[in-house]
């Protein structure tokens, strides 16, 4: 008979691996409940699952590791985000583990249960967890952080962009220039990418307060469908603002500015437009988000908001290290590159 492993008492159990690990060495850095405990201890009584012997260990030296976690090295948002991380830890005599999910809440518990205890020092997700009570509990003991988006309820350090702000940023740029029919074009909403939603509550309360309440429509991607990439190898973000957008021409909309997402949506509604011989800005204004690098090559220049990225300063290490600057950290302060055209005649 094979031999049992701590793998398959955690899913016995219906925990995580590292939820075993823990309470089966009596762990004293976590609290659970007993109900758990018991799971726990029942399903390696019932496997006859038995710790590893291990050899007298040395006192545990800090390893001098980072785990950083993506959904996705397609958007250059995450690329460049992960770049700057790696530099700055560089500084420091740290070196960095980047894994990339691909949206999979099952490769992202693989790389929690791979990684959290002896392997690494601290923890930096770049989105919003898909298992947050998990890792609540793990930041008691690993230091995490969260860039990006946090959960009101949930007490894991984080570093928000204020989303809200940007897109009513956008927003006050395009009534200035005589917008009064946008569209709002975006990746499928869901509680583990709050930004799509924050920047679309921030533009339609910026339009509201002008007395702008029907000027503003929104195309989202259908849910089912979201992915890491497509079939044809294109960007899942980059195909949605192609798709979405042809979908708009069909309908011959009244729209005078497009609003992607994020950049990577805002670069594939301006191919779709250059594909169906539409002119920027001379036909329509595209906007987005994030001001990564292709959006100041393409042609014509892409209008971006630039937020007050993490990616050029040091918050997410020093709550790493700095256990006092542990806290809720917010920027709010965006930066616009914004060319949008007025009316388009």
């Amino acid at each position: 008979m094979k031999k049992a492993t701590s793998q398959d008492v955690a899913e016995l159990a219906g925990v995580s691996q590292a939820t075993v690990s823990l309470i089966l060495n009596n762990s004293d850095k976590i609290t659970f409940s007993n109900e758990t405990k018991e799971r726990v201890l029942a399903a390696a009584q019932k496997l006859n699952y038995r710790l590893p012997q291990r050899k007298k260990q040395r006192e545990k030296k800090a390893s001098n590791m980072l785990l950083v976690l993506t959904p996705t090295l397609t958007n250059q948002y995450y690329a460049e985000l992960i770049q700057a991380i790696e530099d700055y830890a560089d500084t420091l005599d740290y070196r960095v583990i980047v894994c990339n999910t691909f949206r999979k809440p099952d490769l992202e518990k693989f790389y929690l249960d791979t990684f959290v205890g002896a392997h690494v020092d601290g923890i930096i997700y770049t989105f919003l967890p898909s298992f947050p009570r998990l890792v609540e509990q793990i930041s008691s003991s690993t230091p995490t952080v969260i860039i990006g988006e946090k959960l009101d309820d949930l007490s894991i350090c984080s570093i928000e962009l204020s989303n809200v702000n940007a897109g009513a940023m956008l927003a006050e740029h395009l009534y200035q220039l005589g917008h009064r029919k946008l569209v709002f074009i975006s990746t499928p909403f869901n509680q583990l990418t709050l930004a799509r939603e924050q920047r679309l509550e921030g533009i339609r309360k910026q339009l509201e307060l002008h007395g702008v309440t029907d000027g503003l429509e929104v195309l989202v991607a259908d849910r089912q469908a979201e992915a890491d990439s497509q079939d044809d190898g294109l960007p899942y973000e980059y195909s949605v603002g192609r798709q979405l957008t042809a979908e708009l021409i069909r309908r011959e909309s009244m729209a005078t500015a497009l609003i992607g997402v994020n950049d990577m949506t805002a670069l594939g509604i301006l191919s779709e437009l250059a594909a169906q011989g539409l002119r920027v800005p001379r036909d329509f204004s595209v906007c987005g988000f994030d001001n990564i690098f292709s959006s100041s090559i393409t042609t014509p220049g892409l209008n971006t908001v630039h937020p007050p990225s993490p990616r050029l300063s040091s918050p997410p290490l020093t709550i790493i290290f700095a256990p006092a600057a542990r806290r809720r950290w917010i920027w709010s302060s965006h930066r616009a590159r914004l060319r949008a055209s007025p009316l388009p005649s």
